[in-house]
C-alpha cells in the first residue's frame, strides 16, 4: 500500500464522520420542528397556527427539497462537491436559526419551508456520491453509518426540543436557535477538514455528464421509477409519523405524558428499531450481494410490508408500552430500507451518473412524500390525527409492492456491475 492509499484509507472514514455529522444537524433541524409543535401552536395561536398550516409549513419544506434537489445533483456532478455541501449548511442553519424569531406563519413557511429545504437538499446527493466515491467495497455499512446520523439527530433534538418547549410557551424557540446556530459553527470545520475531491475520472478526465444524459440513464430504468416511487411512499408516510406523532401522545391524555417524555417516545423506540434494522440489514447486504445481487431490494421490500401494518397499529392500541413495541417494528422495517436506500439505487444506475440520478430520486420521493403533512393536519383538524395516521399505513404496502415489482421483472436487466 503507498502512502497515498494509506491516506486515502484514513481519510474516507475521516470524511464520513464530517458528512455524519452534518446529516446529524440536518435532521435534528427538521425534528425541532415536529417535537415542538404544540408549543408553537400554543404560541403563535393568534397568527393562524391551525393543524393545517403548521402541516403546510413542513409541506412547503419539502416541496422545496423536491423542486430544488435535481439542480442539486447536477450542481454537484459540475462544480465541487466539498463547496456543494458547504453552500447547503450555510443555507439550511441559518434559515433554521432565524425561525426561532417567527411571529407569524408567513415567516416559517420561508424560512423553515423554502430556505430550509432548498439548504438541505443540496447536501444528500454530493455527500452520498463522496462516500460511494471512497467506499467501494464498504458501500452499504458507510452509507449506513452516514443514515445513522439521521436518528441520533432525530432522537437527540426531539428530546432537547420537547424539554425546551416544556419550559415555557416560547421555550421552543431556543431548540431553533441552538441547532442553527450549532450546524453555522461546523460550516468553519467542512470548510477546513472537507477535502476538495474531483469527480472520477475517466482516462484521466474528469466525469461531468451532461443532465440529458443522465436523465436518460436514469429514465432507461424501471427499476429506478419504481425505487422511487417506494422511497415515495416511504416519505410520504414517515413524515406523517415524525410530524404528528409527538402531538397525538401529548393528546392521549391517559398516558400522562408531558411533552419532554411524548417527544421521547415518539422517537426512542422507532429509532431504536431502526438502528437494529440498518445493522442487520447492512451486513446482511454487504455479505450477501456478491452471490445474490437482489438481496438489497429484497431486504428493502421486508421493510416497507413490516412497517404497514405496524404504523397503523401503534396509533390504534390502547396503552403505552403497546404503542411503543409498534413503533419498535415500525423501525425495524424501516432500518431495513434505508440501509440500502442509495446502495439499492446505485445498483441500477452508472457511477457516472450517480449524483444526478440521487437528485431525480429524491425529487421524484419528495414530489410524491410533500402533501403528507398538510394533507394529515386536515385530516386531525377536521377528524381524527390517529384515524388518518392509520390510514396512511398503506403508503407503505404500496412501496412494498413497488420493490417487489423491481425485484421480479427487471433487477436482472437494469443491474450495473
Amino acid at each position: 500500500m503507498t502512502l497515498e492509499e494509506k491516506n486515502d484509507s484514513t481519510y474516507k472514514w475521516v470524511m464520513l464522520a464530517l458528512l455524519a455529522v452534518t446529516y446529524f444537524l440536518m435532521h435534528g433541524a427538521r425534528q425541532v420542528f415536529n417535537a415542538s409543535l404544540p408549543q408553537i401552536q400554543q404560541d403563535l395561536a393568534g397568527h393562524g397556527a391551525t393543524d393545517t398550516q403548521l402541516g403546510l409549513s413542513r409541506t412547503y419544506f419539502l416541496f422545496a427539497y423536491g423542486c430544488m434537489v435535481p439542480f442539486a445533483g447536477i450542481a454537484a456532478d459540475f462544480f465541487r462537491r466539498k463547496w456543494v455541501i458547504v453552500i447547503g449548511t450555510l443555507l439550511f442553519s441559518t434559515s433554521v436559526f432565524f425561525t426561532g424569531f417567527a411571529d407569524s406563519m408567513l415567516m416559517f413557511f420561508i424560512l423553515y419551508g423554502f430556505m430550509n429545504g432548498i439548504g438541505q437538499c443540496m447536501i444528500p446527493g454530493a455527500a452520498s456520491s463522496l462516500i460511494a466515491q471512497y467506499h467501494a467495497e464498504t458501500r452499504s455499512t458507510a452509507l449506513s453509518i452516514y443514515q445513522s446520523a439521521l436518528y441520533v439527530g432525530i432522537l437527540v433534538s426531539a428530546v432537547l426540543a420537547g424539554w425546551l418547549g416544556g419550559t415555557s410557551s416560547s421555550g421552543w424557540r431556543i431548540s431553533f436557535w441552538l441547532f442553527g446556530g450549532i450546524a453555522i459553527i461546523w460550516i468553519v470545520v467542512l470548510a477546513v477538514f472537507l477535502r476538495n475531491t474531483p469527480a472520477l475520472k475517466v482516462h484521466s478526465e474528469e466525469v461531468k455528464p451532461k443532465f440529458i444524459d443522465a436523465f436518460k440513464a436514469f429514465a432507461a430504468k424501471p427499476s429506478a421509477w419504481l425505487l422511487t416511487f417506494a422511497f415515495g411512499m416511504l416519505v410520504f408516510g414517515s413524515n406523517c409519523f415524525r410530524t404528528w406523532m409527538p402531538k397525538i401522545m401529548q393528546e392521549k391524555t391517559t398516558w400522562g405524558l408531558t411533552p419532554a417524555s411524548a417527544a421521547f417516545h415518539a422517537v426512542f423506540w422507532f429509532y431504536l428499531g431502526s438502528f437494529i434494522g440498518i445493522a442487520i440489514g447492512a451486513r446482511t447486504s454487504d455479505r450477501l450481494s456478491p452471490r445474490r445481487r437482489g438481496i438489497r431490494l429484497t431486504i428493502m421490500a421486508i421493510g416497507l410490508a413490516l412497517s404497514a401494518p405496524t404504523m397503523a397499529f401503534m396509533v390504534l392500541v390502547p396503552t403505552l408500552w403497546l404503542s411503543c413495541v409498534m413503533m419498535f417494528f415500525f423501525g425495524l422495517g424501516g432500518g431495513f430500507f434505508d440501509c440500502n436506500l442509495y446502495a439499492g439505487l446505485f445498483d441500477v444506475v452508472a457511477p457516472r451518473y450517480r449524483s444526478a440520478a440521487m437528485g431525480l430520486y429524491l425529487c421524484g420521493a419528495f414530489f410524491i412524500g410533500c402533501p403528507a403533512t398538510a394533507v394529515l393536519g386536515w385530516v386531525g383538524q377536521h377528524y381524527s390525527l390517529q384515524t388518518g395516521m392509520a390510514i396512511f399505513g398503506g403508503t407503505f404496502a404500496l412501496g412494498a409492492l413497488a420493490v417487489f415489482v423491481a425485484r421480479a421483472f427487471f433487477f436482472k436487466r437494469d443491474h450495473v456491475e
